[in-house]
């Protein structure tokens, strides 16, 4: 890959969930990682923090300086801002809250919020309860200069017309995130279709069956729906498959050389 980075390319943490878990290579290691393979952008997993301490968020900072690798986005995978109990949503909320303040620690220019858990039922109640959370945490971000954005994930933002009506309730103050492989089955490719002109970035997600064998077709088509949608924001590289002898990276490369064509 080259070492040029690419102003729309970005890696999540999660695709190297593996090297920083099991391997046990420092989250320092990964924004000089990230930039010799020509990404210019880092996603940081909540849990990936060994540590918010001041003083651990200075060296984060350092590492991606000194790589010319930017924070792209805090994703937040815990909370749920549409449980039935009232304290536990506070209690969620506040959590969200507190990761929020990190991410404008860390410099982060984003933070990614699940909107919910709830299914959702004919009266709206659950949206209702997640475009206030939401509200709240984005007026927060905000004030950090942090966007805060959503995610077609989890039971709440299952289906097209649920996201469309929480980003209209939003007004603007909540982007979203794309991700390619949350939705499943048949209607995955028309859903897709119907929130791409709202994403301001995605998750680029491939499809590993097995090992080193991605499937392209479903890949280029979310790409294409993307590309269609007149799309001109960051594609973060997603990758949770089983791995070849070259690890993450190598597949991590494939999807690169895949996706290059789709930024000119």
């Amino acid at each position: 890959m080259p070492n040029e980075l690419h102003p729309r390319l970005a890696v999540s943490s999660w695709s190297l969930h593996r090297r920083l878990t099991q391997e046990g290579v420092p989250l320092l290691d990964i924004p000089a990682e990230a930039a010799a393979h020509g990404i210019s952008r880092l996603e940081v997993c909540h849990f990936h923090f060994p540590s918010t301490d001041p003083g651990y968020v200075k060296d984060l900072r350092g590492a991606l300086d000194d790589a010319g690798v930017k924070f792209f986005t805090m994703l937040i995978d815990a909370g749920d801002l549409t449980h039935p109990d009232r304290t536990r949503r506070t209690e969620d909320e506040a959590m969200i809250a507190g990761w929020v303040d990190t991410a404008a620690a860390c410099g982060a220019e984003r933070a990614r919020v699940i909107a919910g858990d709830a299914v959702p039922e004919p009266d709206g109640m659950a949206l209702v309860l997640s475009a206030a959370a939401l509200g709240h945490l984005a007026r927060r971000a905000e004030a950090g200069g942090v966007r805060l954005v959503t995610e077609n994930w989890h039971a709440l933002l299952d289906r097209p017309q649920e996201v469309l009506e929480l980003l209209e309730e939003l007004e603007g103050q909540v982007g979203l995130m794309l991700d390619f492989g949350n939705w499943k089955g048949e209607r995955k490719y028309d859903d897709l279709a119907q929130i791409a002109p709202f994403a301001s970035s995605t998750h680029c997600k491939a499809d590993y069956p097995a090992a080193g064998q991605i499937n392209r077709a479903d890949f280029t088509r979310c790409l294409d729906i993307c590309r269609d949608a007149g799309f001109s924001g960051p594609h973060s590289l997603i990758f949770d498959g089983p791995l070849t002898d070259g690890g993450e990276w190598a597949s991590l490369d494939e999807m690169q050389e895949i996706v290059r064509p789709y930024l000119a």
